[in-house]
């Protein structure tokens, strides 16, 4: 008997666990979260500064 483990995706911005396949990817292939469109990957602390406070991006 075959038993296939669910993936589940938990967004680190807003704590939602969601099913992997219900999860978009961007051009890269980091996961964004859709319940609050944050982003993983090398810039996602970049994204999250800018959006904080987007004078200290510049």
């Amino acid at each position: 008997m075959d038993f296939d483990w669910p993936t589940y995706f938990e967004c680190a911005a807003c704590g939602t666990e969601l099913p992997a396949d219900s999860v978009q990817y961007d051009d890269l292939g980091y996961p964004q979260c859709p319940e609050c469109a944050a982003r993983t990957g090398p810039l996602a602390s970049v994204e999250a500064a800018e959006a904080v406070e987007p004078e200290l991006a510049d």
